[in-house]
């Protein structure tokens, strides 16, 4: 799904994910006019997506990695670890982490006051679990610091972030620490105009929707135009910035 944040709208649904696919779309989107100013592409951590991106804009739009996909990578982690410590307990003292993946996941101003006590004991039974949880919450502080205003400064705070994820020496965080390094500029492009992919994960509950609506759906061509009549409408209308 090709999303243009500037007008809010979907532009284009493609048939897969391929970076040929992709790439001959921009293109042609960009010769068209339609995405000739594009100054900034936001995009999750799929390589044929970046690759496509700087070829069709030769390296000349900002291509930053949306800090929606960095947090949920670092979530399913931390969900992983809070498996694997489960199935190493006794039944009776599993019981406290089982069906609770929402209490460590959920943001601490989103619970309530019994349940932040709740998360706080539980971090006591499983320390190892809470300093996980720890790092999940001085991540979310990193991204959400407005005096981090640069790539350089970002990347700093990443640098620092990973060597403090490190010192726990959890098996469960060595994967997400060198996935940040890996995408380390990507990511920390986030910190110059903070561009988020949050609007395109609206669509994809809408994309969810359409579906289920219909009972599923076979024919592409048929799926793709229900799309485009539900998100394409611009409002309000602008030249694209981004993609």
């Amino acid at each position: 799904m090709i999303v243009d944040h500037t007008n809010r709208r979907v532009l284009e649904v493609l048939k897969d994910r391929d970076k040929a696919t992709v790439l001959a779309y921009l293109k042609q989107a960009r010769q068209d006019g339609l995405l000739a100013h594009v100054d900034e592409v936001t995009t999750d951590m799929w390589t044929g997506y970046v690759e496509a991106a700087r070829e069709a804009f030769d390296n000349k739009a900002r291509i930053t990695i949306d800090r929606f996909h960095v947090m949920k990578n670092f979530q399913e982690r931390l969900d992983k670890a809070r498996r694997a410590i489960q199935r190493t307990l006794p039944a009776e003292a599993a019981q406290g982490l089982k069906g609770l993946r929402w209490l460590w996941l959920t943001n601490p101003e989103n619970l309530t006051g019994d349940q932040r006590q709740e998360l706080v004991e539980l971090k006591e039974m499983f320390p190892e679990l809470g300093r996980l949880h720890d790092l999940r919450e001085s991540l979310r502080e990193l991204f959400e610091n407005r005096g981090t205003q640069t790539v350089e400064a970002g990347m700093n705070r990443l640098r620092e972030w990973i060597q403090q994820a490190r010192r726990l020496a959890s098996k469960a965080i060595e994967p997400f620490c060198t996935t940040l390094e890996n995408w380390l500029e990507l990511i920390a492009n986030y910190f110059v105009t903070r561009a988020s992919n949050g609007r395109t994960e609206g669509f994809n509950h809408k994309l969810r929707a359409i579906l289920w609506r219909a009972f599923g759906m076979r024919n592409f061509h048929h799926f793709r135009l229900r799309i485009l009549d539900a998100c394409r409408q611009a409002e309000p209308a602008q030249t694209p910035s981004s993609t």
